[in-house]
């Protein structure tokens, strides 16, 4: 029997070069066409969360925002998005952000009860996210400080005095201590 003669999977082969893309509904029909109800409910709890995920990456992909994202999960009972970032503080743009998110989820098709945003625990290492070749995470560079004289000292003590709330006074010299340290090594810094 000829190349044409045989078939494979329900396909009969023929010698011309057909696209794949020309027998995925078929394909995709005979699957659903024997799949139970608890496969069929997984698939469409799959190609729902696909679209959540397609409609995020159209919206925050390649922001600043989503830069900070280290994770994310559909919660189909929920019908929320949980977010995963990487510090408290982009924790909390994101949720004073997630109205205007969920609005322009819904532009890409996809309606959301909601979002829970979370932040990563410390340590957490982004996966699937590599620096470009050669490039290598800068450490901060500490301020440049120099120690006050007793005459600075004395002048913040003067200066914080009045206050009566003790707290508040110790808070405030010492803000008010690490802000002259720091602006006296920054122009010793810019003498030299």
């Amino acid at each position: 029997m000829g190349a044409a003669g045989r078939t494979d999977g329900g396909f009969e082969r023929e010698r011309t070069t057909v696209a794949v893309s020309s027998i995925m509904g078929q394909v995709r029909q005979d699957i659903v066409s024997r799949a139970t109800p608890e496969q069929l409910e997984r698939m469409r709890k799959a190609e729902a969360a696909r679209g959540v995920y397609r409609a995020w990456n159209a919206v925050c992909g390649g922001t600043r925002e989503g830069e900070h994202v280290t994770g994310l999960r559909y919660l189909s009972d929920q019908n929320k998005l949980l977010v995963y970032l990487d510090d408290a503080v982009w924790t909390q743009e994101m949720t004073m952000l997630r109205e205007i998110i969920r609005a322009r989820m819904e532009r890409e098709g996809v309606r959301l009860d909601g979002f829970v945003f979370r932040t990563t625990k410390p340590g957490f290492k982004r996966s699937g996210v590599a620096r470009p070749h050669g490039e290598k995470k800068m450490a901060p560079t500490p301020p440049s400080t120099a120690p006050l004289s007793a005459e600075e000292e004395g002048a913040i003590d003067a200066a914080v005095a009045p206050i009566a709330d003790d707290r508040l006074r110790k808070s405030l010299k010492k803000a008010m201590k690490a802000s002259m340290e720091w602006k006296k090594g920054t122009d010793l810094k810019n003498k030299a």
